[in-house]
């Protein structure tokens, strides 16, 4: 098996992730070249992966035929441009998650793999854990029967993201796009990806822009600056599906409170919960709490995104996450941020629209 050719677009923090993910895998690729808005973040990265081609214009990587793929670890807002130049290319793409900061964003990006034909996966790690996969094999069992309702959370108490998560022009978004989106993924992929027809949110700044709120060495996510934080640290909604489904999702990066709860789903036959995975039904005229034992997964689940990434353009497989399942959490991102700004319930339209509405 011949060893793809790969670079990085964005050497920044998730960047070494992604690179561990390789190093991973070097049986199937090498990382031949990086790039960063930052030409000395470049050459450092570069310096340190021992990669020979470090470039500050990431459309020098697109430039060289022997690139095959590349994993773009921009910030949120700058998903859309490198990735999709980079499928117009002729490359495959592994993203970071979120998708995109914006619908508009992750519509253009699904347009482009479809009329390009080139592979785009979505990097959510979190689709490699054990529990998650043996949730949606319950799901899938018919276990559960019909979920009607269910509850996904993100917490932490006192954790806003820094650097570019903290501003809107580069993050989009806060505590929703950065760590919440991983519930929301979860909650659609153990689902079965169903379709959200309305939303109805709330969102709150309050506690990240008092100075007094952050205490040094409390967390090694609290890197925010008081004074630059303009997004959000905690966002809540009430997600309505196809078939009468009702999803709460909460996220916070920062609140008053040591839980926000444990993630679960209800259904006609029996339940699950999350963190850790238990599963709930009546048996032997008794209700019954089953947790499952000996589930085995990968150590990293980087490396194991990065497998399933390059076993798929090296095989000519399906993207293993395709965007046409990771839009829906734009979608319902985006109905999140509208109810917001209208102070009401908004109607979501399928994800379909977006990506003819882009061309």
């Amino acid at each position: 098996m011949s060893r793809l050719k790969i670079g990085i677009i964005g050497t920044g923090g998730i960047s070494h992730a992604h690179m561990r993910g390789y190093n991973g895998n070097t049986d199937l690729a090498e990382v031949v070249a990086v790039a960063d808005i930052d030409a000395d973040v470049a050459k450092k990265a570069a310096d340190e992966w021992g990669v020979s081609k470090h470039f500050s214009d990431y459309r020098k990587i697109l430039d060289m035929p022997e690139i095959d793929a590349v994993s773009v670890c921009t910030y949120n807002t700058a998903h859309r441009e490198p990735t999709v130049a980079a499928l117009d290319a002729g490359k495959h793409v592994l993203c970071e998650k979120p998708m995109a900061a914006s619908l508009q964003d992750a519509a253009a990006m699904t347009a482009a793999t479809q009329r390009s034909g080139k592979i785009l996966m979505i990097a959510f790690h979190s689709r490699f854990r054990a529990d998650q996969l043996a949730a949606k094999r319950v799901v899938e069992s018919g276990f559960m029967g019909r979920v009607y309702y269910g509850e996904v959370t993100t917490c932490r108490r006192r954790g806003a993201g820094g650097g570019t998560f903290q501003k809107s022009d580069t993050a989009g978004a806060g505590t929703v796009v950065d760590i919440g989106v991983y519930q929301l993924d979860t909650a659609l992929d153990i689902l079965g990806h169903p379709k959200p027809v309305r939303v109805s949110a709330t969102t709150e700044l309050v506690i990240c822009p008092d100075p007094s709120s952050k205490v040094e060495g409390m967390s090694q996510y609290a890197g925010w600056d008081p004074d630059v934080i303009d997004v959000e640290e905690f966002g809540a909604a009430w997600i309505r599906f196809e078939g009468g489904l009702c999803l709460v999702f909460k996220s916070s990066w920062a609140i008053h409170g040591n839980s926000m709860g444990r993630p679960f789903f209800l259904g006609e036959k029996g339940g699950l919960s999350l963190s850790p995975l238990e599963a709930h039904t009546d048996m032997f005229g008794s209700m019954v709490d089953i947790t499952p034992t000996g589930l085995q997964g990968p150590e990293d689940g980087f490396v194991a995104e990065i497998k399933a990434f390059l076993e798929a353009v090296h095989d000519g497989k399906p993207s293993p996450i395709p965007p046409e399942q990771v839009i829906q959490t734009n979608v319902i991102m985006d109905g999140l941020y509208r109810s917001v700004a209208e102070e009401q319930e908004v109607a979501v339209a399928p994800w379909q629209d977006a990506v003819a509405a882009v061309g």
